[in-house]
């Protein structure tokens, strides 16, 4: 087979930046940076199987993880997934070598630090790759080969970033799981979630809370096997508490040790000391409001920031599915002093950035919640939402959850939805 050589993109900085090409088989390539600079570009995913050991909303952050450690001698690879809007950092690709790339997730996963290892496909239909290969154990196998349709593979924890009105970025981002202690008991979990009507898996979080204590242990995606450690409660009683936008929350109750001795033990099954608990979510019903609180916007304006595209999507997805659907959309600001107000021009469709072409006014806070609601609007527009299934309200600070000083104040700046037919 001839070798293929793969090059992590170009790099837009003012000195020159050697790439070193780490050839591990005739298809799989480790790709590697000597030399990464948190200024540089970040190259697009391409079609291909990449083993990925992070994923991250702030460029910045997934350069610093991919700097600070080496696999093989070589320190792993970023790309940009487009449209999701997060960074990749990943120890190999290969385009058609399915096998390799399996064997190379299980080596990391015989790991401690990259014991939850994935393989995303980007461009790949896996059924097609699946057939030259001898079929698997259902132990063999891992969950992340159900993400076939990708890109909905990750989305970050829900508590993780802490966003300010005045628009700085949080220093706190989604990081791979701590090394796991081999000195610990671990429990091997799957959070099955899927839609109640469509029956496809859900991409998302869930949050493991220590029962005994109500606090909130970790965060673990939805749909691929984590290990987690018991509480240090006597009754070692965890609660699953899965809340994904556009879904009503679900939760589930159980012993780590022991979940098949709960009372909600019909989700729970065991097979090959995996347990796996399933969740059926169904989509919201008429007069629920849903808030977004991790749409971002640029500070006093009406543009979002990129890691706003994940949750942009899954109000799309929402809509998409159901076209009976109508919503409004109401904006909220942190306070009512009026001040400057940055927004796109009307046939400017560049969502994601503040750029010189946009209109700077003076106005009300009234009026920025008001070009907030109007800005998703229009995105939802863009991607083939009909305008009459879209109404808006504009608040303002009228109806702030938190004090405007408040160490929570920054939840005031928010866009919720309100079901209004379906």
């Amino acid at each position: 087979m001839k070798k293929i050589n793969i090059l992590p993109g170009k790099f837009m900085i003012p000195a020159l930046v050697l790439v070193f090409i780490f050839q591990q088989s005739p298809t799989l390539n480790a790709l590697a940076s000597d030399n990464q600079e948190t200024s540089q570009f970040i190259p697009s995913l391409e079609k291909g199987m990449y083993v990925i050991i992070g994923a991250f909303r702030i460029k910045e952050n997934a350069i610093n993880y991919a700097n600070s450690i080496k696999i093989g001698g070589r320190k792993p690879s970023v790309g940009l997934y487009d449209e999701r809007g997060l960074y990749y950092v990943y120890a190999y690709k290969t385009l058609d070598d399915l096998q390799y790339a399996r064997d190379k997730r299980a080596e990391l996963r015989a790991t401690d630090k990259f014991y939850d290892a994935w393989i995303l496909y980007v461009g790949i239909n896996l059924e097609d790759l699946e057939k030259g290969l001898t079929a698997k154990t259902a132990e063999e196998e891992t969950p992340d080969m159900a993400l076939v349709t990708q890109p909905k593979e990750i989305l970050p924890p829900p508590d993780e970033i802490n966003k300010k009105e005045k628009g700085q970025e949080s220093d706190k981002d989604f990081m791979p799981p701590p090394p796991v202690q081999k000195d610990k008991k671990l429990y091997n979990y799957i959070f099955r979630v899927i839609n109640a009507t469509t029956l496809r898996e859900i991409p998302g979080y869930v949050t493991i809370i220590d029962a005994a204590r109500n606090k909130a242990m970790k965060s673990v995606s939805t749909n691929q096997m984590h290990q987690l450690e018991a509480p240090k409660s006597q009754s070692k009683e965890i609660i699953a508490l899965c809340d994904i936008f556009g879904y009503v929350k679900e939760q589930s109750k159980f012993k780590i040790d022991d979940p098949m001795s709960s009372p909600d033990k019909s989700r729970i099954s065991q097979s090959g000391g995996v347990t796996t608990v399933k969740f059926e979510l169904a989509r919201h019903k008429v007069g629920d409001i849903l808030t977004m609180y991790h749409v971002y916007f640029y500070t006093n304006s009406a543009i979002m920031k990129p890691e706003s595209k994940f949750e942009l999507n899954s109000l799309l997805d929402m809509l998409k599915e159901n076209d009976k659907l109508v919503i409004k959309i109401h904006g909220h600001t942190n306070g009512n002093a009026p001040g400057k107000i940055i927004k796109l021009k009307e046939d400017d469709n560049n969502f994601f950035k503040v750029t010189k072409n946009n209109i700077e006014t003076y106005g009300s806070a009234k009026e920025l919640s008001k070009a907030r609601a109007e800005v998703i609007k229009r995105w939802l527009i863009k991607n083939g939402i009909e305008e009459k299934r879209m109404q808006l309200k504009a608040w303002g600070g009228k109806k702030m959850i938190y004090k405007k000083n408040d160490s929570m104040a920054s939840k005031n700046v928010r866009v919720e939805i309100e079901i209004l037919k379906g």
